[in-house]
């Protein structure tokens, strides 16, 4: 596979051929390095000529682009404004849309302005056979498996995106029981007809039943679900994780959210607060980055008021009593022993068998720094080890990072500087020496 260059004046643009998923990603990755301009300024990945991008293919792409991040080259995209299955695969990949996408070449060259720059994208998507429908659904919210499917296995999904927040128009017009993995964001689900029955999340004692004019949230981003749908029609809202944190406070703890607003004045404000945002400022022509930006703060502090148990401004008395050191200390070696592994916050917990909160407190209270943040920095200990203990020419500083859970290398790259003063590849191309003490330098960062 050969991706010739063209250069626009301090931009190149690499056109993707539609060969490119039958080359390895090791391939893909070199090929698309040496067809970069040595001065080039901005890298413009044309898309258009794709007709289907396995999630692989993707992964490569963004990995190339967080490189190019790495050396303070822009890097966006053009993917075909009329192939909804590239969209739906980059919304999964890359769901807060870091690396920005165009509608055209002139665009991606007139408009691109180095950061996410809060363009809207939209897409509309259908499918009726239900192994397609299975692959469409997985592709847009979490890894699916539906079964016992009746009646046309038609779906219609229509997207409008920005930033770190979408709403759909999704329409499923047959009866079928699903298996859904972690969707890994705040999904609500704005029942408009049809019903979700035997529903019932990882954890939950009993399974709940939705119908018409239910406003609910389908999951937590960490846990799976199972249910049955028939012939729903339905406003999907999707935000990340990290926005109700955002507005809440990180002093305030966020916790799952519950499956159902407080009441039903609670979810009016919520659906009017969804429908503006997509009225007003997903479906306009042209949303600058700073309204995106306060949409989603004022979506994202939507979600906070209307539903119970979102941020904890208290702890109880039980989870005070427990925050203890043990608590801590069985947190810790948790994490210590798992750090190369996918582990959330409702695990930490359940290791040290406390609640949540209590652990979370713990972590306050003993350390400064939340469960996370704790994660976080053992697993910068850990890749900065390998990069010690490795060669430059052993391993590839984006492997380590993605061994450790960094799947974005420019955000590996900035967390590793700002914890050892250095960036990862000045640690692996260093002379070896005796290692420094790093074990959890800064107790006190949160």
């Amino acid at each position: 596979m050969t991706i010739r260059p063209r250069q626009v004046g301090d931009a190149v643009v690499l056109t993707i051929p539609d060969t490119v998923g039958t080359v390895s990603s090791a391939l893909l990755a070199k090929t698309l390095a040496v067809a970069v301009v040595p001065d080039a300024k901005l890298v413009v990945l044309d898309l258009r000529a794709l007709g289907l991008v396995s999630m692989r293919v993707a992964k490569v792409l963004m990995a190339f682009a967080d490189g190019c991040a790495e050396r303070s080259v822009g890097c966006v995209l053009v993917p075909d404004a009329a192939n909804a299955s590239v969209h739906l695969v980059l919304d999964v990949v890359d769901p807060s849309a870091l690396v920005p996408r165009f509608g055209t070449l002139d665009q991606a060259l007139a408009g691109h302005t180095g950061t996410n720059g809060g363009a809207v994208h939209s897409l509309s998507f259908s499918e009726a056979e239900v192994d397609r429908v299975q692959g469409f659904l997985s592709t847009a919210y979490a890894p699916m498996r539906i079964s016992g499917a009746t009646g046309r296995a038609q779906a219609r999904l229509t997207r409008l995106t920005a930033g770190a927040i979408s709403v759909d128009e999704l329409e499923l017009g047959f009866a079928m029981a699903f298996e859904a993995g972690p969707t890994g964001r705040i999904c609500l689900v704005d029942l408009q007809s049809g019903t979700v029955e035997d529903h019932l999340v990882r954890g939950q004692r009993a399974p709940e039943r939705f119908g018409p004019g239910d406003l609910f949230s389908f999951a937590p981003p960490d846990l799976p679900v199972t249910g049955r749908i028939d012939h729903a029609r339905a406003r999907v809202t999707l935000l990340a994780p990290d926005l109700l944190a955002q507005v809440a406070g990180p002093e305030r703890g966020i916790v799952p959210l519950a499956h159902r607003p407080v009441d039903d004045r609670a979810a009016g404000r919520l659906r009017s607060a969804i429908g503006h945002v997509r009225d007003t400022v997903l479906n306009a022509p042209e949303t600058g980055p700073l309204l995106v930006s306060a949409a989603s703060q004022y979506l994202a502090a939507s979600v906070v008021q209307a539903f119970p148990g979102t941020a904890c401004s208290s702890p109880s008395a039980m989870d005070d009593r427990d925050a203890h050191t043990g608590t801590l200390r069985r947190a810790m070696v948790f994490i210590e022993s798992n750090a190369d592994k996918d582990i959330s916050a409702a695990d930490i917990a359940t290791a040290a068998n406390v609640t949540l909160r209590a652990v979370q407190l713990s972590f306050r209270r003993h350390l400064g720094m939340t469960p996370m943040v704790y994660l976080r920095r053992v697993r910068l200990d850990g890749a900065r080890a390998d990069l010690r203990a490795s060669g430059p020419g052993d391993v590839t500083v984006t492997r380590v990072g993605a061994r450790w859970g960094f799947s974005r290398a420019s955000t590996f790259a900035a967390l590793y500087r700002a914890a050892y003063g250095e960036s990862p590849s000045q640690t692996l191309h260093a002379d070896t020496s005796p290692p420094r003490v790093s074990r959890h330098p800064e107790l006190c960062e949160s």
